[in-house]
């Protein structure tokens, strides 16, 4: 049984709409969390397979694999990673921002941020889980990502607001890639078949996405909140899904300054499955 890991976030909602459909249901399972949870599962080898926090593929590269060709990632604004402030961020040193507890690549890309893109220091970063009214009542700075994200975007908040997929767009000139589809090499031994089978179909997904984005956000349970057509203009124009080589590039060159400003160990070497 192959085991999938999928996070319930509106930028995954149009690959799992069509590969429920066409998973064999009697050598695949679905599992469903936040990136934060699945992550652990993935590393205890509770499940095969996940799109997972690019940052965790450099804390276990000698047990993981990329699936290769896939990701969810942005070349420029991705409108659902995004930093609310109370003041302009310039502003921000030495101050404590809240950050939200569901995806460690988002927290590493906004310190790279804070040091590289606006010159910080001094900022303290903790978690949270308080809606985002009250955590900017008590910090002046939040990093909310996903479905939080685009919900508290959508409420026209009056403070300021800082992409990060824009951010580091501005900063670098690459994509960004804020998760990989990650194989654990060890629970996964034997099943090479079926994660062939699962890129294939992922492939085929990720290629409908664009022309049936409407069609699919019509039939999604986000549309409720976010509207057909803007669900279907996000898919379309803020997320990417293939991991090429301008993606490849960005994802090196983030491993490159987290591991330069110390917030990994070392720079990871890419390694692909199969392996």
């Amino acid at each position: 049984m192959l085991r999938i890991g999928r996070i319930d976030y509106a930028n995954c909602t149009p690959l799992f709409m069509q590969l429920e459909e066409k998973l064999p249901g009697e050598i695949t399972t679905i599992v469903h969390g936040v990136p934060a949870s699945l992550n652990a599962k993935l590393a205890s080898g509770d499940i095969d397979i996940c799109i997972s926090s690019s940052i965790e593929f450099s804390r276990h590269a000698d047990q993981y694999a990329i699936l290769p060709g896939h990701c969810i990632g942005s070349v420029g604004a991705v409108k659902s990673v995004l930093l609310f402030t109370t003041r302009p961020v310039e502003e921000l040193a030495g101050e404590p921002l809240l950050v939200t507890s569901e995806s460690a690549t988002s927290v590493i890309l906004l310190q790279i941020l804070l040091a590289k893109r606006w010159g910080l220091s001094g900022c303290s970063l903790q978690t949270t889980s308080l809606p985002w009214q009250d955590a900017l009542q008590q910090s002046p700075g939040l990093l909310l990502i996903g479905d939080r994200a685009l919900q508290a975007a959508s409420s026209n908040a009056a403070v300021h607001c800082y992409d990060l997929g824009q951010e580091w767009m501005e900063l670098t000139g690459l994509p960004f890639v804020y998760a990989l589809w990650l194989v654990n090499g060890t629970s996964a031994a034997g099943k090479e078949a079926a994660l062939t089978q699962f890129s294939r179909l992922l492939e085929q997904a990720r290629e409908r996405i664009i022309p049936d984005a409407e069609l699919l956000a019509a039939q999604a349970p986000e549309a409720a909140w976010v509207g057909v057509q803007a669900l279907a203009d996000y898919w379309r124009n803020a997320i990417t899904y293939q991991l090429d080589e301008a993606h490849l590039a960005g994802l090196e060159r983030f491993y490159q300054l987290a591991a330069e400003l110390g917030l990994i160990i070392s720079r990871p070497q890419l390694k692909f499955f199969p392996s």
